[in-house]
């Protein structure tokens, strides 16, 4: 299955690593998100993209800066971090956007 197809169809929060080979930043986040998948594996999804081999995919998505986590609850897109973000940076973002979610079905 695609990345396209993952976010089609995931009822979790994809989040997904936009990074390069030659990114050492990008290496680092690996980590944060590592740590992220064992904390929030009930509710999120992890996925890496690789801006050298698909930067239609890069181009697409609007990403203008490597590294960039986005996160997406189906086809809606969230939010975008750009550059380096700590794990708390990427929790708060993540929260946040649980707690908007709930409010909106909430109100339905």
């Amino acid at each position: 299955m695609g990345i396209r197809d993952t976010v089609a169809h995931s009822a979790d929060i994809l989040v997904l690593l936009v990074t390069s080979r030659t990114s050492g930043v990008g290496r680092r986040m690996e980590s944060v998100l590592a740590r992220l998948q064992v904390r929030e594996r009930h509710r999120v999804r992890i996925a890496r993209v690789d801006a050298d081999d698909r930067p239609d995919l890069v181009r697409h998505l609007g990403v203008q800066e490597i590294p960039s986590i986005v996160m997406f609850r189906g086809r809606r897109r969230l939010a975008c971090l750009k550059g380096r973000a700590t794990l708390g940076d990427v929790e708060r973002t993540l929260s946040q956007h649980v707690a908007e979610e709930k409010s909106r079905a909430a109100t339905v």
